[in-house]
């Protein structure tokens, strides 16, 4: 039989758990909305939020093989060599590492990318931070699908 001391600190316990594991959740929840964020500022043509979304060291190994810097990167959507019309994510799985995170998927793009119009069927790679309170994209690597 246990005592009142025993059950107190297995209550102790559970609670510690239940609230780690919240705070595991809202962590994911809120790098999936980071994620929606983030292509929405792009469809929407939103160069500062889109910007403020990434941060300084932020990487793009995109699927040429060219490694974007987010200088580069923003300066494109904001001349317009980039456009975005549509993005759908799918079969994403995020995992959360305390300040760090892990997002990867597909998504299937409509872009004019350089004045032509392109599908794409991209897996991907996101790694975010959290500073501050919000989540900042740090690097992101997608490839072509196989077809």
């Amino acid at each position: 039989m246990k005592t009142f001391q025993q059950w107190s600190r297995l209550a102790v316990a559970g609670i510690l758990a239940m609230s780690a594991s919240l705070a595991l959740a809202g962590a994911k929840e809120e790098v999936d909305q980071a994620e929606d964020a983030r292509y929405n500022a792009m469809i929407a043509g939103d160069v500062a939020g889109f910007d403020a979304m990434l941060g300084d060291e932020f990487v793009y190994h995109q699927p040429s093989g060219k490694a974007v810097p987010k200088k580069e990167y923003v300066e494109a959507l904001r001349s317009g060599a980039i456009k975005l019309k549509k993005a759908e994510r799918y079969g994403v799985t995020i995992n959360t590492f305390g300040d760090f995170a892990t997002a990867m998927g597909s998504t299937r793009v409509d872009a004019e990318l350089n004045g032509e119009a392109k599908q794409l069927d991209l897996r991907y790679l996101n790694v975010w931070a959290r500073r501050d309170g919000r989540w900042q994209l740090v690097a992101r690597q997608s490839a072509y699908k196989p077809k």
